[in-house]
């Protein structure tokens, strides 16, 4: 009985390592990402997207937080001033439940440069193959947030957040491919915009010290549950990797799947 428990164990543990490093894993070059530069364990990348002048701009890192927690810290409007470079203002439009939202926010740009604002929904979905949490961002028109004479509406074309589970952290993976209009020559564009993965992974993770970052309570009530749900990776993937059970004992039921259907900034 201890050897088959001892076995049993050590199978699951190598599972998880199997889990965690295939999750993590990911060819930025196949999706057409050009390495810039590394720094405090934080990867930079930009990638050139047909029929665009601006860049892509793209980041990873892991953050000393739970998915749930990271999540808190993107929503939490009160307290972006904390960590979001120019922050100006930003409020939230609407709610989509189960969890999706539409955003409005706004930033302080210096003399000369007019002040830029964006809005876009934010679609947050749990992602079966990594495993983690994905949010799609991606600008919208809403005539509750009508475009304003002092500012200039800025595009983002397409942007994604990939949180990934590291045990008690997350790995995040930051992409966005964003417009500001107006007319800043696209040469600077690309020239400042290649600095914000840094700034914003690295902001990230002194911010996720602070003391009122709790557990965003969509994550814990909608997505976290998806996450639970979802079958052993490794055993499915690898039928080798799973274990048998004793001959003497029945079967037990397989898990469910999935869960019930459950789906800023």
């Amino acid at each position: 009985m201890f050897l088959r428990t001892a076995l049993k164990v050590g199978l699951l543990s190598f599972a998880t390592l199997l889990i965690e490093g295939s999750a993590s894993a990911r060819d930025w070059a196949k999706d057409g990402w050009e390495f810039v530069s590394e720094s405090d364990g934080i990867k930079v990348y930009r990638k050139i997207y047909p029929g665009s002048d601006v860049k892509g701009v793209a980041g990873e890192a892991v953050l000393d937080g739970s998915i749930g927690k990271v999540l808190f810290m993107m929503v939490d409007h009160k307290h972006k001033p904390d960590w979001i470079n120019r922050f100006k203002e930003a409020h939230t439009v609407e709610e989509i439940p189960p969890s999706s939202n539409i955003q409005y926010s706004s930033f302080d740009l210096p003399f000369p440069a007019t002040d830029r604002d964006f809005v876009f929904r934010n679609d947050f979905s749990v992602d079966e193959k990594l495993r983690g949490v994905v949010i799609d961002v991606k600008s919208v028109v809403d005539k509750r947030a009508s475009e304003r004479a002092d500012l200039v509406r800025g595009e983002i074309v397409r942007g994604k957040y990939s949180l990934i589970p590291q045990g008690d952290k997350t790995l995040m993976q930051a992409e966005y491919l964003a417009d500001p209009k107006g007319m800043i020559p696209t040469w600077l564009i690309n020239f400042f915009q290649k600095e914000w993965p840094y700034k914003t992974l690295d902001a990230m993770r002194k911010q996720l010290k602070k003391p009122y970052i709790e557990e965003w309570s969509v994550y814990t009530k909608v997505l976290k549950p998806q996450l639970d749900a979802l079958p052993p990776e490794a055993a499915a993937a690898n039928p080798k990797l799973a274990v048998p059970a004793p001959a003497s004992a029945p079967v037990p039921a397989a898990p469910p799947t999935a869960a019930p259907a459950a789906n800023a900034q």
